[in-house]
């Protein structure tokens, strides 16, 4: 693991997003929210503050959960790039609006790394690692769940806000079917660079849903005492070298 100073330095010359990333990523949130915020009960229902407010709570989660992924990978000497599965937003798009918004489904794509010739030089087994690339992916899930706890605290303190409870459900089913191993998602790529990572984060996706869903001062704190055991387990599995 590079110094913090490092890592630093790495994202001031290298954090940015490609032109086919920004328009992924543009497609992706469109898509994402028109299914959460115009899709009722087969009926399209334009709500303008409704809108804003979904659009607000995407544009959020996509970045964020991108951005996870890019800084722990300039960590690792490794460029990650967001590919927008385009087939995949599209099957979202129609089961949506076949069930009418019950099934909303978020196939929004992954992240290709590359290895950073310089940055990898010196480093233990310098070639592309398998590791690498799981950590990598499962920080895209780890990023919505973070954020899904932060929406759900504001939720908590705001019972009926409209803006934090679809903010936490779009993290949550983000989160979850990104762990599909579809070879367009990160699932792939964390099932076959960490077994062990995969079992702990559908584990951890899972319970994490169950307890924020419960919207209670229990689901809540037991939500981040879950957050905390897997932030112990990455720091014991990426203590590791890779």
């Amino acid at each position: 693991m590079v110094s913090w100073k490092e890592v630093t330095a790495r994202i001031k010359d290298f954090y940015k997003f490609s032109q086919q990333e920004i328009v992924g990523l543009i497609g992706a949130t469109i898509i994402i929210t028109f299914i959460y915020s115009m899709i009722e009960n087969y009926r399209i229902i334009i709500d303008p503050s409704k809108l804003l407010l979904v659009l607000i709570a995407v544009i959020i989660t996509l970045f964020f959960r991108v951005s996870c992924q890019k800084i722990y990978g300039l960590s690792q000497g490794q460029k990650a790039e967001f590919k927008v599965w385009w087939i995949g937003l599209g099957i979202s798009f129609v089961v949506a609006l076949l069930s009418g918004g019950k099934v909303p489904l978020i196939f929004v794509g992954g992240v290709i790394s590359t290895i950073m010739v310089k940055q990898r030089l010196g480093e233990f087994r310098y070639g592309q690692s398998n590791q690498v690339m799981a950590i990598t992916a499962l920080w895209g899930i780890l990023g919505n769940l973070i954020l899904a706890i932060l929406f759900a605290v504001a939720l908590y303190i705001s019972p009926q806000n409209y803006f934090f409870n679809q903010g936490m459900i779009i993290n949550l089913v983000m989160a979850f079917f990104s762990l599909f191993p579809f070879p367009q998602l990160d699932g792939l790529s964390l099932f076959f660079g960490s077994r062990n990572l995969y079992y702990v984060a559908i584990a951890a996706v899972l319970l994490s849903a169950v307890l924020l869903l419960t919207k209670t001062a229990f689901g809540l704190i037991a939500a981040i005492v879950v957050g905390l055991g897997v932030g112990l387990f990455y720091i014991l599995i990426g203590s590791e070298k890779d």
